[in-house]
């Protein structure tokens, strides 16, 4: 959370997001959402942190498929959808997935930046 919080927070950076983190199941542990986010994040970065868990993939995947004419599909494979957006990462320790992070707030893109500095901490 903290490494996520940081990269988000550098200098010029002043994106506000929402942090989700999941077990392996995709169900919340831990969630944290800093002064004036949006509110509509939450569900999203928590969204995105559940289909990294559970696909066991970045989201990024998803959102590149998703610009194929073959991508439609995604958005049928289960309720809620998987999020085919940049911003949520499997945390994998030892070669083993332990959960995943999602975040929201800023653009896809820096959602992904500020996302992935906190699932490269794990080891």
């Amino acid at each position: 959370m903290k490494a996520v919080v940081a990269e988000a927070t550098k200098s010029p950076r002043n994106w506000k997001l929402a942090i989700s983190v999941v077990d392996t199941h995709g169900d919340l542990v831990y969630f944290y959402k800093m002064d004036n986010t949006q509110q509509a994040s939450v569900t999203i970065s928590q969204n995105k942190a559940r289909t990294a868990a559970r696909y066991r993939r970045p989201t990024q995947i998803f959102n590149n498929a998703m610009q194929t004419p073959a991508g439609a599909y995604i958005a049928t494979l289960e309720a809620p959808s998987p999020a085919a957006s940049p911003g949520g990462f499997p945390l994998v320790e030892g070669g083993k997935i332990i959960g995943a992070v999602g975040c929201s707030g800023a653009t896809g893109d820096q959602d992904g930046v500020a996302c992935k500095a906190g699932a490269d901490t794990i080891k």
